[in-house]
This record gives C-alpha cells, sequence and structure tokens, in this order.
C-alpha cells in the first residue's frame, strides 16, 4: 500500500485471470474474465495490437487516451452518479497508465463556481491489493 488514501483509489484485482477477486467495497470497471463480468466503464481501446474501435495499435497511455476522449457528457454524468466515492478495480499493473484514473477523475471531480472541475487530490492513487 502507498500510504493513507485521501479518497477513491485505483486497487488491482488480486488472483490470476481464472480466479479473480475484486477487493471488498471496489466495484469492477474491467473485461470479462472467467467469473466476472464485462464492466459497462470498461476500455473498449486494446493495447498492443490494432485496436477494433479505431484501428491503431495502442500503447498503454494511447489507450487511456482514447478512453477519455470518447467519453460523452452522458458518460460523464453516469459516472458522477454510479462511480463517485467507489474504489474501481481494473486488471493493469501498478505504475502503468489506466482507464481507472480517468474514471476516478471524472466521477469524483468537483465543480467550481465558473462550471470548470478537477479531481480531488489524490484520486487517481494506485493501491495494490495482495
Amino acid at each position: 500500500m502507498t500510504g493513507p488514501a485521501t479518497g477513491p483509489v485505483r486497487v488491482k484485482v488480486a488472483g490470476d485471470l481464472f480466479h479473480g477477486r475484486i477487493p471488498d467495497g471496489a466495484r469492477y470497471v474491467g473485461r470479462s474474465a472467467p467469473g466476472l463480468r464485462r464492466s459497462r466503464w470498461a476500455n473498449p481501446h486494446r493495447v498492443g495490437k490494432p485496436c477494433a474501435m479505431c484501428a491503431v495499435e495502442h500503447d498503454p497511455a494511447g489507450a487511456v487516451r482514447a478512453y477519455a476522449a470518447g467519453l460523452t457528457p452522458d458518460d460523464v454524468d453516469q459516472a458522477r452518479a454510479e462511480l463517485a466515492g467507489v474504489d474501481l478495480a481494473c486488471w493493469c499493473k501498478e505504475g502503468q497508465p489506466c482507464h481507472v484514473d480517468v474514471l476516478l477523475e471524472v466521477a469524483n471531480a468537483v465543480g467550481d463556481a465558473a462550471g470548470r472541475v478537477a479531481a480531488p487530490r489524490g484520486s487517481t492513487r494506485v493501491v495494490g491489493v495482495l
């Protein structure tokens, strides 16, 4: 663990591809795997081979950028309604760019008087789960 959390964080699915376990209190937002249903929030942009969504071969950061660019205003509203205040789980390795960082920022953003949004401090910190 990297220290006390100041808000919702990204957590890694524990176990292996066939025995994935979601940490207590977290919500899974990844692709389908044995025992885990595909989340509506899964990133459809794949890494390392031509993407079925856009035909680009993404690196991890590129897949995250494509995910963020594809979010609609309705997606943002739904993420705030469904994911605010909740730890989010995925398979990405600690330190690797991940779409969960985008979801945490969007879901937990706070607005100012002018309607601008900013992510709360610590919203995208990664916590390893064993």
